[in-house]
């Protein structure tokens, strides 16, 4: 009896589905974030189970969901009661949900863009980015980030404002080296959430930038950057130029570190984009739901009429 009315939800839901579903069959491709989902938003923010088939309904409605990592998404929503089901997929695809560098992803394609780095994805051991230019006083950014950089800061600056700029890339070695002495000085846990390990550093691959208003001499120019208006304007500008806040306030048990109004990482306009117009305020959010491994191929290749009707069969 559960079994036949869970068969006919998913036919009404089917149906809802493919009505929103753009002509050619399959959902459309990020960097717009598709609006095919809202039809059963309600039915999927908490999805029912069903018997021994329960992980499959998930599967048809969440174009992000992998079926491989069903255990870590009952787990972290276990551990997380009240996050959307949505999200908890995210950030498990993320690697949120594992031990801090416990179980290390190496990234497949570290030139990507949108290469995710955090505690549980890192750049191949020996990766340099091979494309870096000098934005000016030896800050080195790779060519497309530093482009986009140079025109952002260009129109800031005539509005008044200014930007100072603190560091851009940073090699491993650097990287190791700022991390030891975080570590041997406050010890490891407070040096992992100021610092990220050696290979998992956005520094390292010339997309981000640590910005100021003004010269970073003291602590305080960093604390209150927040309260300027540069800053300001870069929370409603920055995305039109293809960079993020990477690690904002109240995601820390999300992205690992604390909250650095200062850092921004470039992952191009349209996804910088989509994640301000579709109220993404984390990396890990976004990377989970559309770029993961895995979760790519499925968007590619359509999600909705093939497991829906496998799971009919």
């Amino acid at each position: 009896m559960k079994k036949s009315a869970g068969v006919l939800l998913i036919i009404i839901l089917l149906i809802s589905a493919l009505a929103a579903v753009p002509q050619g069959g399959s959902a459309a491709r990020p960097p717009i974030i598709p609006q095919s989902q809202s039809a059963v938003a309600a039915f999927a923010s908490n999805p029912p189970y069903i018997g021994s088939e329960a992980v499959n309904i998930p599967d048809m409605v969440y174009p992000h969901y992998l079926r491989e990592n069903y255990k870590r998404y009952n787990n972290f929503r276990n551990r997380n009661p009240g996050m959307p089901f949505s999200r908890v997929i995210a950030y498990v695809n993320a690697g949120v949900d594992l031990a801090p560098y416990s179980d290390v992803t190496f990234a497949a394609d570290p030139e990507s863009i949108a290469v995710m780095l955090n505690r549980n994805n890192s750049l191949p051991l020996g990766y340099e980015p091979g494309d870096m230019v000098n934005i000016g006083g030896g800050h080195l950014m790779r060519e497309e980030a530093a482009e986009h950089f140079l025109v952002m800061r260009e129109e800031l600056t005539s509005l008044g404002l200014r930007l100072h700029i603190v560091i851009t890339y940073r090699s491993y070695q650097q990287q190791a080296r700022r991390f030891n002495d975080a570590q041997a000085r406050s010890g490891t846990v407070s040096a992992e959430r100021q610092f990220a390990r050696p290979g998992h550093s956005d520094h390292q691959t010339g997309l981000a930038a640590d910005l100021l208003n003004r010269s970073w001499s003291d602590h305080m120019s960093y604390a209150r950057f927040e309260e300027t208006k540069e800053y300001a304007w870069l929370c409603d500008n920055a995305y039109r130029y293809g960079f993020i806040l990477r690690y904002p306030r109240n995601y820390g048990d999300i992205h690992g570190f604390i909250y650095e109004p200062w850092h921004w990482r470039y992952v191009g306009v349209d996804i910088a984009t989509a994640m301000y117009e579709g109220g993404i305020d984390v990396f890990e959010e976004y990377y989970g739901k559309y770029l993961a491994p895995g979760v790519i191929e499925r968007w590619e290749n359509g999600y909705l009429v093939d497991n829906w009707l496998s799971w009919l069969k």
